[in-house]
């Protein structure tokens, strides 16, 4: 008899998980508070718990004598993956590592606790006045929701009268309500994929990561290798591994958000999870190992073999969204051109032509994504130019 996977949530990040699992010959179950996600019609069994109600999933995992838990490429869901678990004796982090890296503010408590690099973060209700004023005068400012994931409710702000206005918006995306003012940290802008075996990051990928314009901060895109250097990359990794100690994470996917300045590498977000964005979908490109694959067996208790680490073939994800809210087009003559392109792995669209969408100012408004490989850095770089130029997407 197989074993079953609870997978929290069914969106569409949630889809390759679903469909790794499946593959691997694993019973899938999935549940959320969203009838009409698309990894619901994939599963062997699909259910309306929502992926915030730990007892309820609880209750759901009990009842179908579930081998394994997952929450990839959200957040919200980890603390309840993370409670069914140590409830069952299933893998996976503890509640409290679980809730201190999906809590901002907890996080940044226990980044100051470490003496870890850290922003400054106050609580937005404070910063008002004549105090907001003088803030947004010494530096730049970021409003964020507590509780939430996909950089929904994340703004730059830039003076006080639209800092009120931003925090309501963001108290609107954070599952508990609350919302926090922090430091922007200027530098360049990555990500850490892996997976943890024994404590360390026994396989890695470092992404140079993109981002929508001001004052919106989702991710648009991902491009290896790196620029940064060997060493500033070692040193991530070890800032990376210093909190798995901390939190006594020893095994499992982990996605990292980091910031790398002159003077200073600051861990901006870690979860124990696999990360959204197709990330995994880089992964495999560059590294030549499927990373889900890896996350489900390890859910499920099953063994995990990783090859040694190794140089990231040059490849890029690029996640496709448009500026302003219409009625979305893009050249398809072009598109059906770009498909038959060595370098274009994939062009997948998540909506038809002349579909309403919205601005892409978080994870919820991304219209596709593509897969871009070359034989250099410079190469992907130059290639995503073209994709984007030859096919003109925009909404009317």
């Amino acid at each position: 008899m197989s074993k079953t996977l609870l997978v929290l949530a069914a969106s569409t990040y949630q889809v390759p998980t679903i469909q790794a699992a499946k593959a691997l010959g694993y019973r899938v179950v999935t549940t959320d508070n969203v009838a009409a996600n698309p990894g619901h019609a994939l599963a062997d069994a699909s259910f309306g718990v929502d992926t915030t109600d730990p007892e309820g999933v609880l209750a759901l995992a009990r009842a179908e004598r579930i081998d394994g838990i997952i929450a990839p490429g959200t957040d919200v869901a980890v603390e309840t993956a993370a409670y069914v678990a140590e409830q069952l004796g299933l893998p996976g982090p503890s509640v409290q590592a679980a809730r201190t890296l999906t809590r901002k503010r907890l996080f940044r408590e226990f980044l100051r606790d470490a003496e870890l690099p850290c922003p400054v973060v106050l609580d937005a209700a404070e910063a008002t006045g004549r105090k907001a004023d003088s803030l947004l005068r010494e530096s730049r400012w970021l409003v964020k929701p507590n509780r939430s994931s996909g950089s929904k409710g994340v703004f730059i702000v830039d003076d006080a009268a639209e800092l009120g206005r931003r925090v309501v918006e963001s108290r609107g995306f954070s599952v508990d309500g609350e919302a926090l003012l922090e430091e922007l940290v200027e530098g360049t802008q990555h990500t850490c994929e892996g997976f943890v075996q024994n404590g360390r990051l026994a396989l890695v990928l470092v992404t140079d990561r993109d981002t929508v314009a001001a004052p919106h901060t989702a991710t648009c895109g991902h491009r290896v290798p790196s620029r940064l250097g060997e060493r500033r990359q070692r040193e991530a990794v070890g800032a990376i591994e210093q909190v798995l100690r901390l939190t006594n994470i020893a095994s499992g996917p982990v996605d990292c958000d980091f910031v790398v300045g002159p003077e200073r590498i600051v861990v901006i977000e870690m979860t124990p999870r696999l990360g959204g964005n197709s990330l995994s979908r880089l992964f495999e490109a560059a590294l030549d190992f499927d990373l889900l694959a890896a996350a489900v067996r390890h859910a499920c208790g099953d063994v995990v073999s990783l090859p040694p680490q190794r140089r990231p073939k040059p490849a890029a994800i690029a996640i496709l969204g448009v500026e302003r809210a219409g009625r979305i087009a893009w050249d398809a003559a072009q598109a059906d051109a770009l498909a038959l392109e060595p370098w274009l792995e994939s062009l997948l669209f998540d909506v038809a032509q002349g579909q309403q969408v919205g601005a892409f100012v978080n994870g919820r408004h991304r219209i596709g994504e593509a897969l871009v490989v070359g034989a250099t850095r410079d190469e992907v770089d130059a290639r995503l130019a073209e994709l984007a130029r030859r096919l003109h997407l925009r909404a009317d």
